[in-house]
């Protein structure tokens, strides 16, 4: 978590709240003000929802994380009552010392019918989108995430890649533009922390739209850890008009690729749109050699080696990419490669396993420096 800055200390001493505004914002460009700083969002194709509940689930973490109360007027009865659950839980985690928010509870109201789910063109929501329980009909890319909104070289491909497979999958789709991650109190907490919440607050902003939000798990249930999505906490950010759920955990991020590309509808779709970068996207695709890229490169080697995506640049050669990548500071990370290891060609695998020892040796030094 980000040092504490002066302003932020001097509000936690004063006893400064963080209020939401009690007045229920709609249509397609809103704006509003927290804490001092506005906060945008626009969707072209689907009119939005900005609730107390949908603002609260965006900035409940960073207020707490600073040591702060959010407050408001009224709110949704289900969320509020999660709110406790929510913050039992990233106590846990990461000891916040969070104090419950200040809302009175509102009158419940009823979930529509449809079923979202955030679609970043990513392995695990490329595989709820074809395996999910229920079927998701609306698939929903956020611009402000990943990728700043200016970046509308990159933005541009992505909605053609996310119109072209809702169209094969008989699904709506749509796009939600926020400076959420550049707000103030949002920037005080880690993105690892606060992107689950940040996903939940785009279903709530659709509430007239879902009354479902399908959230991919980034790691299988065998390798789950303090996380900013999780099983254990993505179900929390739900009120009575939206349910959150986190999906696709019982499996592996490499078996989740092998089904992938078994998939007779879902392989031609990968090829030509999977997107997992985000440290170096381009408009085509994928850079092809930072750790997300090298990761599928090797994934795909071993379950589809003849499989050639037209978004993943393999210029470098994998061993090389392999060895010039930095160590991997994340335990939780570097368990991907470590499914890898054994079952690539004996160079990809030996440069694959110096790679995690020296990850390891990293984590094990900073473990023991804490």
């Amino acid at each position: 978590m980000p040092k504490s800055k002066l302003r932020d200390r001097i509000a936690r001493f004063l006893d400064i709240p963080v209020h939401m505004p009690g007045v229920i914002k709609h249509g397609n460009d809103l704006c509003t003000r927290i804490d001092g700083n506005f906060l945008r969002i626009r969707s072209q194709r689907t009119k939005l929802v900005l609730s107390p509940e949908a603002l609260g689930t965006a900035f409940l973490l960073p207020t707490v994380a600073m040591g702060r109360r959010l407050v408001g007027e009224s709110c949704d009865p289900v969320w509020l009552e999660n709110t406790q659950r929510i913050l039992d839980q990233v106590n846990a985690w990461w000891d916040y010392g969070a104090v419950q928010p200040d809302f009175a509870p509102g009158n419940p109201g009823r979930p529509s019918q449809g079923v979202g789910l955030a679609f970043s063109l990513g392995v695990d929501s490329f595989y709820s989108s074809f395996f999910a329980d229920p079927a998701p009909d609306l698939l929903i890319l956020a611009s402000g995430f990943d990728i700043p909104p200016e970046r509308k070289d990159i933005l541009a491909p992505m909605c053609n890649s996310l119109a072209a497979v809702a169209e094969a999958t008989g699904k709506d789709w749509t796009m939600i533009e926020t400076d959420l991650r550049r707000h103030r109190l949002f920037r005080r907490l880690s993105w690892e922390h606060s992107h689950g919440s940040a996903v939940a607050f785009l279903g709530h902003l659709l509430q007239e739209r879902i009354g479902s939000l399908l959230i991919s798990s980034s790691h299988d249930q065998d390798h789950l850890g303090p996380w900013g999505s999780h099983p254990d906490l993505d179900p929390y950010w739900s009120s009575s008009r939206l349910s959150v759920k986190s999906i696709g955990y019982e499996f592996s991020r490499s078996e989740k690729i092998k089904r992938l590309v078994n998939h007779v509808i879902a392989k031609p779709l990968l090829k030509r749109h999977l997107r997992v970068c985000w440290e170096h996207p381009t408009s085509l695709g994928n850079c092809g050699y930072c750790h997300k890229c090298v990761l599928l490169r090797m994934t795909l080697s071993w379950h589809a080696p003849d499989f050639k995506l037209d978004t993943l640049p393999e210029d470098i050669p994998l061993v090389q990419a392999i060895e010039a990548l930095p160590p991997i500071t994340d335990d939780l990370s570097l368990n991907f490669r470590r499914e890898l290891a054994g079952h690539l060609d004996p160079p990809v695998d030996r440069a694959l396993r110096k790679l995690i020892q020296r990850s390891e040796e990293i984590i094990n030094r900073d473990t023991a420096d804490a």
